[in-house]
């Protein structure tokens, strides 16, 4: 009688996380929201310097990560966001990462900061409408990488849920 050699089949569980990023205003917090009630596990404003320490290697079930990051993320830089995606995904087989990003036209963002009567975080000391500017240069390189881009300027609340 001869036997068969024992092989174990090892299938590699596949993490996946989304970031979540764009315009201030356009409805970031909103869509973090909506996707940790679908199930996911949500992060605003998490450090991306920090994510391969956040990242599970266990074999056990994985849950999906939405990680929000914007201006208001410290230490932000997004050249430095795109490489440090680049080189995770170079490195490791398990996780597989997608980019959202939310944008909106200028002028509804600033109603929409007026309506709230929040301060826009780029426009401190200085008027909103520049502070929005200075969002957009920054954030180009990112929305130009992002594989989904979401125009959420005619978007009610309930629209973008």
């Amino acid at each position: 009688m001869t036997s068969e050699p024992h092989t174990e089949s090892h299938t590699v569980q596949v993490q996946k996380i989304l970031i979540v990023t764009g315009i201030s205003g356009a409805g970031k917090s909103t869509a973090l929201q909506v996707l940790e009630d679908l199930g996911w596990e949500a992060i605003d404003n998490f450090p991306i310097r920090l994510l391969p320490d956040l990242l599970s290697k266990d074999e056990c079930q994985v849950m999906p990560l939405a990680i929000g990051v914007d201006s208001r993320t410290r230490d932000f830089i997004p050249a430095e966001l795109v490489q440090r995606i680049k080189e995770l995904e170079r490195e490791r087989d398990d996780i597989e990462v997608q980019t959202l990003y939310l944008d909106c036209a200028s002028g509804e963002v600033e109603r929409r900061y007026n309506e709230t009567r929040r301060r826009h975080p780029m426009a401190r000391g200085r008027p909103i409408g520049e502070g929005i500017r200075a969002e957009r240069e920054l954030l180009d390189p990112v929305r130009r990488w992002a594989e989904t881009v979401i125009d959420t300027t005619n978007f009610t609340s309930n629209d973008l849920q």
